[in-house]
């Protein structure tokens, strides 16, 4: 049975006033009260027992605030909110009334890519379909709308959304641009899209399955002659356009310490900034990624890492692959062309040939993280089961390679880290020295946060908290005040 209720003006008012040591912001003229640091469900899993005490966590010490969608990791994310949602509801140690949940549609991955194509199959596709690439579609169509508010409101177990976001819309537009439709029609029928989307969220409102919506776009702060831009004045020209007392009441983008563009860049209309037009219309403005930060083409994590190892020598770890190498060539001299066993282990296993020369050219944990999550560690697992349901006589062997390269992955992991400390330590120095203000701030994470939560026109920063120390360290952020007239826009972090 679904948790009834939705979060109202008055519970979270209310609630506010419980934590009165933190800052709390009206979400724009919805008139609810939300922490001013949320909670980011980007990578949050129902199978992860740390993720589900985090997020316990950070409800129980006071954040109200929850931002998911329904495409982190593949519909877990929403899924563990839910279960956490119903325990501590059951156990009267928080009201739903009291929580504002943000979930979104719009893409096509895993779960929802498989059901497109058997859709397909079927002759029976989702209307206005972009087939982006393969294993990624996106769609705005009502009907692909209810679907996904349906499985929502099923995996989050409540009866109402507080706010629905239309996901990156603006796929329609890279779609477009690789098929070099003309810019105009584009726009044009990019934007027809969107009203067709808002017409039906409008009936959502009335159906009291959703309490408002809005759009979720890294576009938004983009130069308006950008191809895939998408234009705020534009949005809410069209909203409008639908009803007077429309419920189009929040944007979510992008910003952080290097990518500043929605407070300083022009690109909307009577020379204003993104977050001056937002807050003009009084809408409530989310801030994702503030520690994921692109700057001169690269990924930086505006976090200091845990460091547990002094970091390896690059010669410790090239010596290290030359074991590796060893094992990998003496088992090699065991695979038979019938024994396909060996044949999976050599092709999924092996990974001298893929690192030798290549590792320092990762560059930075962040890319590094990325190859061992999403290439490396999967084959890696994957043979390590076949490993151990063989019976094989070279299996002393296949085990010692195994332990070997765990211990790569951990030395090159260790090495990146140390790596990005001394970058974080230089970001830090280089901050503190043109706003001493954020001295009071002991690690760069808090800086960064404290920088946008003292922005004007900024309602909340969705700050992911997979972890306990993410949430002391937010918590302890929140029981500070923000920091007036901070100038931190022209900061560079070099």
């Amino acid at each position: 049975m679904a948790i009834k209720g939705f979060a109202s003006s008055i519970s979270t008012k209310n609630f506010s006033e419980q934590y009165k040591e933190f800052n709390f912001n009206l979400l724009g003229k919805t008139d609810l009260s939300v922490t001013s640091v949320g909670f980011g469900s980007y990578r949050i899993d129902i199978r992860s027992d740390i993720n589900k005490k985090s997020l316990k966590q950070a409800l129980l010490s006071g954040i109200n605030l929850i931002d998911t969608s329904s495409t982190y990791t593949n519909g877990n994310s929403e899924l563990l909110i839910g279960k956490v949602l119903k325990e501590l509801t059951d156990s009267n140690d928080l009201l739903r009334e009291n929580l504002v949940i943000v979930t979104k549609g719009g893409y096509l991955q895993g779960h929802n890519y498989d059901l497109s194509q058997k859709l397909k199959k079927e002759n029976n596709a989702f209307p206005d379909l972009v087939e982006y690439q393969k294993g990624l579609e996106h769609c705005l169509h009502p009907e692909f709308l209810e679907d996904q508010i349906n499985r929502s409101l099923e995996r989050l177990g409540i009866e109402t959304i507080d706010v629905y976001l239309l996901h990156n819309p603006e796929y329609y537009l890279k779609w477009a641009e690789k098929k070099n439709i003309d810019l105009i029609l584009a726009r044009k029928e990019y934007y027809s899209r969107i009203k067709k989307a808002f017409e039906y969220l409008e009936k959502e409102v009335q159906k009291g399955r959703i309490k408002n919506y809005g759009i979720s776009s890294n576009t938004f702060p983009a130069d308006s002659n950008d191809y895939s831009f998408t234009s705020l004045d534009t949005v809410i020209k069209i909203a409008e356009e639908i009803a007077e007392n429309n419920h189009f009441s929040i944007i979510e983008f992008p910003m952080n310490l290097a990518e500043t563009a929605a407070s300083r860049q022009i690109n909307q209309s009577n020379n204003m900034t993104l977050l001056q037009v937002a807050e003009a219309k009084n809408l409530g403005v989310l801030i994702n990624r503030p520690l994921n930060a692109f700057h001169n083409n690269k990924l930086i994590n505006l976090a200091e890492p845990v460091i547990i190892n002094e970091a390896p020598s690059v010669e410790f770890i090239n010596n290290t692959l030359e074991n590796i190498d060893k094992l990998e060539q003496l088992i090699s001299q065991k695979v038979y062309e019938n024994n396909a066993f060996l044949l999976e282990i050599e092709k999924y296993l092996f990974v001298f040939n893929e690192l030798q020369f290549s590792w320092l050219d990762i560059n930075n944990i962040s890319n590094w993280q990325s190859a061992l999550n999403q290439y490396f560690l999967p084959r890696f697992y994957y043979s390590k089961n076949m490993i151990k349901k063989s019976a094989l006589k070279n299996k002393e062997s296949e085990n010692r390679l195994i332990a070997e390269i765990d211990k790569l992955f951990e030395l090159i992991s260790s090495y990146f880290n140390n790596e990005h400390l001394q970058l974080i330590i230089r970001i830090k120095e280089n901050i503190v020295k043109q706003l001493p203000e954020l001295s009071s701030r002991k690690n760069l994470s808090s800086m960064a946060i404290c920088s946008l939560r003292s922005t004007d026109g900024i309602t909340a920063v969705l700050v992911g908290m997979t972890q306990l120390s993410y949430v002391e360290d937010v918590i302890k952020e929140l029981q500070l005040s923000p920091i007036k007239d901070i100038d931190w826009i022209k900061v560079e972090i070099d």
